[in-house]
Parts: structure tokens; C-alpha cells; sequence
């Protein structure tokens, strides 16, 4: 191996050794337990390179205390004396890959979200409820504050995205109003065809037309 290969392999073993230092050892690997080891092209031979600790090896031939091993990675191709980029042919109008729900509404939400409701849990289509759900966590703001940010996003995220999909009902989950517990602790459903008639303000109106859950959504009430 040229200089310039041991270097690249081991660039490649540093930048991956944060991820398999967390990974369980897997059958016929080895980990390097001191802080730094050597690698050389046979037993006493020639310095390859250095492996550092936690790299994760494959053995594949042991010969007294000497070890075998084989590494795979990815280097950054540029890097390479000889790269040439493959680029893979444009898709034509026909192959082009169809679009998928909810899309472009996804960064659209989580900025919404992000800029005043609170940090941005996730946006999804539940085929089988025919339910937008829109998840996100919340400080201590209590109860009342609680509820009227799950009928402000429920309408503003419906907005964004009420030409693309067709859905029974918006579910809005949160964690609890204290700022404690899960995300999808706190349960509030409503149905699209209330949601669209409410104004921002008509938070009682919401209340009467939403079912809650305060368990993850092992029971369900009616707020009225």
C-alpha cells in the first residue's frame, strides 16, 4: 500500500470510530483496545498505517500474535489521485421519481413550528386512521397555553398542506403542559371538517369539537 492509501485508510478509521465504538462487537471482529496500534504488510514487516483505539477489524488469518484483518470504508473520492465522478443519467419526464405526500410541507412546518410553538417532532400521514399527525415538545406553559397552540398549529399546518392530501382529521402531539413526559403524551384530534371553520381565536368552540388523550392515546375524551 502507497503512503497515500495508508493515509486514506486512515482517515477513513478515525472518522468512523465515534460509530463503531458504540456498536455491540459483532462475530469475527476484533477492537483495538489501546489508544494506538500499528499496522504493517506482514508480521514485523513494513508500517502501513495506524489504527486507533476502538477500530472495529474483521479477522481473517491469525498467525502466533499476529492478526489478519480487513477493513472497509469510504474516502472522500476528490482526495484520490485518478477519481473520475460518476454521475447517474437524468431521469427522463417518465422515469422521474413521483412525489411523495407532504413533501415540501415538512420543512415548511418544522419552521413554523420551530419559530413559535415549540422544536419540531415530525410531520406524518397515518394511512390507516386517515390522520395528519404533527408532533412537537413543549416547555412549562400550561394547560390553557397548551391548548391554544394545538389549534394554531392544527389549522396552520393544515393550511400547508390541505391541496396535497385528503385526511379525515389533524392530531396535534405534544408532551405534557408542565414541559414533562414524551412527546405524544398529549393528544388532541380534530376533525378537518370543524378545523376548517374555526377561527385562531374560537378556542372554545375547538374544545367542543376535538376528542383529547392524556395517556399517549389509550383513552379518549371529549373536553366537553
Amino acid at each position: 500500500m502507497s503512503p497515500r492509501g495508508a493515509l486514506c485508510l486512515l482517515l477513513v478509521l478515525a472518522s468512523g470510530l465515534a460509530a463503531l465504538a458504540q456498536q455491540q462487537l459483532r462475530e469475527g471482529m476484533l477492537r483495538l483496545q489501546t489508544s494506538v496500534e500499528n499496522f504493517r504488510d506482514e508480521p514485523n514487516g513494513r508500517k502501513l498505517g495506524t489504527l486507533v483505539e476502538g477500530t472495529e477489524i474483521e479477522k481473517i488469518a491469525q498467525d502466533g500474535k499476529w492478526v489478519r484483518f480487513r477493513v472497509e470504508g469510504w474516502v472522500w473520492g476528490p482526495s484520490l489521485e485518478g477519481f473520475v465522478e460518476e454521475k447517474p443519467p437524468a431521469p427522463t419526464s417518465a422515469e422521474a421519481a413521483p412525489r411523495q405526500p407532504l413533501q415540501d410541507a415538512v420543512p415548511r412546518a418544522k419552521r413554523l413550528i420551530n419559530e413559535s410553538f415549540g422544536t419540531f417532532y415530525g410531520l406524518n400521514l397515518d394511512a390507516d386512521l386517515n390522520v395528519l399527525r404533527v408532533r412537537f415538545r413543549v416547555g412549562d406553559i400550561g394547560a390553557e397555553k397548551l391548548a391554544r397552540r394545538q389549534l394554531a398549529v392544527q389549522k396552520q399546518v393544515w393550511d400547508l398542506v390541505r391541496d396535497e392530501i385528503a385526511v379525515a382529521a389533524v392530531r396535534v402531539e405534544t408532551n405534557r403542559a408542565d414541559g414533562s413526559g414524551a412527546v405524544g403524551a398529549e393528544m388532541a384530534e380534530c376533525k378537518v371538517e370543524a378545523l376548517k371553520n374555526l377561527k385562531a381565536d374560537e378556542i372554545e368552540k375547538w374544545r367542543a369539537a376535538t376528542r383529547f388523550s392524556r395517556d399517549g392515546g389509550k383513552t379518549w375524551e371529549s373536553e366537553q
